[in-house]
């Protein structure tokens, strides 16, 4: 992982062995060290205080935001599934692809607790605005990051970021196509770099407009 400020975590670890429910430990000691330092960046950037865990995701790699609040002091949570981490962390440049879907989930509890979630859902048949709008988010994030990106971890972060992009325009859960998931974390990424003085609530509107809501 890139480093990030040495900030106290405001998220914290659930304990629980059944599947789907928080787990503590990836079960890399150094690696939960890591992640905790983009966590305690990510709670500081979008100012919110999730509960983090990971889960068993064997057979179907995923992470996920929920608007309840599993741990004391917590709004929402997320969890990260410990099969995508072990999965990414094989590949060049996983980890940036973690720290985004991080920032995509801490995306979406900025969501539930801002009314945006409510607005980017109001008489859609499908999830893709709220998904487009976390990924506005997430790029903006790693755009915020005062760190000078390789074009090799920009190329791989972006064909990581079309590889989770579906065609199935009429399901409820459709996120978007490879080319608007793509495009959504652009611009949100030069949104961050052309207007560092800006704010997650002037991104949020930001990257609402520019989804045309």
């Amino acid at each position: 992982m890139h480093g990030g400020q040495a900030l106290v975590s405001q998220s914290r670890l659930g304990r629980t062995d059944k599947v789907g429910a928080q787990l503590e430990s990836s079960g890399d000691t150094r690696l939960d060290h890591s992640l905790g330092i983009i966590l305690a960046e990510l709670a500081w950037k979008f100012k919110v205080r999730p509960g983090f865990g990971y889960f068993d995701d064997r057979g179907s790699p995923n992470a996920l935001a929920l608007p309840e609040s599993r741990l004391p002091s917590s709004e929402g949570t997320v969890l990260f599934g410990r099969e995508m981490l072990s999965t990414q962390l094989k590949n060049p440049n996983g980890d940036m692809f973690i720290m985004g879907i991080c920032a995509h989930e801490f995306a979406h509890i900025v969501q539930f607790f801002s009314g945006f979630y409510e607005r980017l859902s109001k008489g859609q048949q499908t999830k893709k605005l709220v998904e487009l709008h976390a990924d506005f988010l997430s790029g903006y994030y790693m755009g915020s990051r005062k760190i000078n990106y390789s074009p090799a971890e920009l190329v791989s972060l972006g064909r990581s970021w079309e590889s989770i992009g579906d065609s199935s325009y009429t399901d409820p859960q459709h996120h978007g196509t490879s080319e608007e998931r793509l495009q959504a974390v652009e611009q949100g990424f030069r949104f961050a770099r052309d207007r560092p003085e800006f704010g997650v609530k002037a991104a949020c509107e930001v990257g609402a407009r520019y989804l045309k809501i």
